[in-house]
């Protein structure tokens, strides 16, 4: 039983790695010279790109903080001697609730720069990825 509940426990570390990874935008590529050319942006789109940048990071440090702490406490609840399985699947909630919010703020910020940059230059965006 010990084995499995380190294995689950292992598991549940790997996915939430792969999950963070994911979850942050790809940096400031509106800072690299060769993009903002090839995408002809403004300073005034450059500004507000920062802007929505700023703003999202700090929410998705929060809430990648509020992640690592429902796993931190589901794995202790999983470490436990005694399994409470009610505790357990209560906790798990938390934890996807954690991580749904983290991943909709990152789908708030790729959808303030598809507004801020229109159609046309995030598909060429996509396509220079």
């Amino acid at each position: 039983m010990h084995k499995f509940v380190h294995g689950i426990t292992l598991f549940l570390i790997l996915v939430f790695v792969a999950g963070t990874v994911h979850a942050e935008p790809q940096g400031r590529w509106w800072r690299k010279g060769n993009i903002v050319k090839a995408l002809n942006l403004t300073g005034g789109e450059v500004q507000r790109l920062e802007k929505a940048f700023n703003k999202s990071k700090l929410k998705m440090i929060k809430l990648k903080s509020r992640v690592e702490s429902e796993q931190f406490k589901l794995q202790n609840l999983l470490e436990k001697s005694s399994l409470d399985e009610t505790a357990v699947k209560t906790q798990n909630r938390k934890l996807e609730t954690a991580r749904s919010a983290l991943a909709d703020e990152r789908a708030a910020f790729v959808l303030g720069v598809r507004k801020i940059i229109g159609h046309k230059r995030f598909q060429k965006l996509l396509k220079m990825r």
